[in-house]
């Protein structure tokens, strides 16, 4: 069973200082995992886009040296 409660921040806020030591924590321990799973997916992100790119001829290299395993390998 499932239910959504539709609440105000001040109102989570007061909820959440209201909680045990003991589950307090556990809160934080939560939201600590959502922000560092969400900080490694943008990490993941900017290496992509920030990671070196191959030259035009580079990339000519690669597609000739291609073309030459793929003649050997049909011999």
């Amino acid at each position: 069973m499932q239910v959504q409660v539709d609440i105000g921040f001040e109102n989570l806020i007061r909820i959440v200082k209201q909680l045990p030591k003991d589950q307090l924590l556990k809160f934080k321990k939560e939201l600590d995992k959502e922000i560092v799973e969400d900080n490694e997916l943008k990490d993941l992100k900017s290496f992509l886009l920030d990671a070196p790119v191959f030259t035009d001829e580079q990339i000519a290299t690669i597609e000739q040296t291609r073309k030459e395993i793929n003649k050997w390998r049909l011999k």
